[in-house]
């Protein structure tokens, strides 16, 4: 026996699996091998619209007794409706400026701007007591209202609907020439406390 077909006796044989395709395996490839052009192109599929976003706001009502008081105070010449319409603004501009409701922040500037007490000047003779006196809480609400419309003034912002609301949230963040009228007023009345017994002597 020749060397080589002796080597090759003495190799044992590979065992081969080979599996049988049925008709859907065989259409599949033949369709790969025929069309190689339709398989690379990606099918465009239509795309998913976003789902849009919406800020939900919270509308206050038009009969709040502190709404009704600012629309007052904002008031020229008897034009209701043009200040009901600017006092609607300022809670728009507050909504849109902090994403939060408007209403709970303007409350919130008004009770941080509200002083407790006033300082009068009482005359006697040749001398001037100033004498603290306590506020209501519809008289402190006419100073906070004033003083935070009076700070407005030097906000940026061409209309007084975005001055007022850029104010309102600086009283909430404490940077307000309003709270300095109001820490003036009390620490005044604080200073003269004792003028309210010798007054009343």
């Amino acid at each position: 026996m020749l060397p080589c077909l002796r080597h090759a006796a003495s190799v044992p044989p590979r065992r081969i699996c080979i599996r049988a395709f049925s008709g859907a395996d065989f259409q599949r490839i033949l369709s790969q091998t025929l069309d190689p052009i339709a398989q690379s192109t990606p099918v465009e599929t239509s795309p998913q619209p976003s789902p849009s976003i919406q800020h939900e706001v919270e509308i206050p009502p038009s009969d709040d007794p502190l709404l009704h008081y600012l629309t007052s105070c904002i008031m020229r010449r008897g034009r209701r409706a043009r200040a009901s319409r600017t006092t609607s603004k300022v809670l728009l501009y507050l909504h849109t400026l902090t994403r939060a409701p408007p209403l709970p922040i303007f409350r919130k500037a008004i009770e941080m701007a509200s002083p407790a007490v006033r300082v009068v000047n009482n005359k006697t003779g040749a001398k001037v007591i100033p004498t603290p006196l306590p506020l209501s809480e519809k008289q402190r609400t006419r100073y906070a209202v004033e003083w935070i419309l009076a700070a407005s003034d030097s906000k940026p912002g061409i209309t007084l609907e975005e001055r007022l609301a850029r104010e309102l949230i600086a009283v909430v963040k404490g940077k307000s020439s309003a709270l300095d009228k109001k820490e003036a007023v009390h620490r005044t009345a604080m200073v003269n406390r004792g003028n309210i017994r010798a007054t009343r002597m």
